[in-house]
């Protein structure tokens, strides 16, 4: 059956390649999928370096400008999402970084009592957090004890979990905490699209952003045909982010969100709708 949709399909990413390239510039003004709006940024972090030089009235603007109406914002302190939540207009979802308070980026999941101070962190901030993450896990370390308390907790206070990690991770994490809702970071570490449709039809609890994954998706602007069939097949199943873990991108945000756009505007607009925007709605409703 998948073969038989390629087929029919396929003709299209030949349609589109060649519009691109004809066209060129031309289709980012006239494709009505290059104005989508808004959009849903599923993956972006404000730590305390950044706040320092870029603060939030600064992050605030480039939402704005980018008509950002919503973000998963990943922070380590209650203070820095309040911060944003006052300053900006968009929607703030504030997800708890714990590898910047309680650890460092690859040995979070080796702190002694990793469960009782995120626990105590949840009971006392002000803020609501929605999930925990970014978790940076390889392979090797999936079995830690803080690893799996932290996916228990996630199911018992219904908080989603973001993992930038290997595959072998999300297998560990479903065969544990089969309820457990994840965010698969970067479409995973090795973001290939027959790999990522096997872990979608795995795991029907997990969502997955393509934050970083522009060039693999849309290499010399005209998107894969692979990745250009995955999210036809699987248009429920993906968030954009733009994925902020430096200054440097904050400071070219417009530019890597346009990367993201260029992409959008050649998949069929209900698809890029679901993408850009829809999907995190649905998946992290106002409360």
């Amino acid at each position: 059956m998948e073969s038989t949709t390629a087929q029919r399909r396929f003709p299209h990413v030949l349609a589109v390649a060649a519009a691109a390239l004809l066209l060129g510039p031309l289709l980012l003004i006239c494709s009505p999928s290059h104005a989508i709006e808004p959009l849903f940024d599923a993956h972006l972090h404000y730590r305390d370096t950044q706040a320092e030089r870029f603060p939030p009235d600064a992050v605030a603007r480039t939402l704005d400008e980018n008509h950002i109406e919503a973000a998963i914002m990943m922070a380590p302190r209650a203070s820095l999402i309040e911060s944003l939540e006052s300053s900006s207009q968009a929607r703030i979802i504030p997800f708890l970084e714990i590898a910047q308070r309680l650890g460092r980026k690859m040995d979070w999941m080796y702190v002694e009592d990793l469960r009782e101070q995120v626990e105590a962190i949840l009971d006392r901030d002000a803020v609501a957090w929605r999930g925990i993450g970014e978790l940076h896990i390889q392979a090797d370390d999936r079995f830690a004890p803080s690893f799996e308390d932290l996916l228990e907790l996630a199911v018992e206070r219904n908080l989603w979990i973001v993992i930038h990690g290997d595959p072998a991770v999300i297998d560990h994490a479903y065969a544990l905490q089969p309820e457990v809702r994840i965010l698969w970071a970067h479409a995973g570490s090795y973001a290939y699209p027959s790999l990522v449709r096997d872990y979608l039809i795995r795991h029907p609890n997990m969502v997955i952003d393509v934050s970083m994954r522009n060039p693999r998706i849309n290499p010399g602007g005209i998107i894969d045909a692979d990745w250009f069939e995955l999210f036809l097949d699987y248009p429920d199943r993906f968030l954009i982010g733009n994925d902020t873990f430096s200054l440097a991108r904050w400071e070219h945000f417009t530019v890597l969100k346009d990367g993201t756009r260029d992409w959008l505007m050649q998949l069929p607009d209900n698809v890029a709708r679901m993408i850009a925007w829809e999907n995190g709605q649905r998946l992290f409703p106002a409360p």
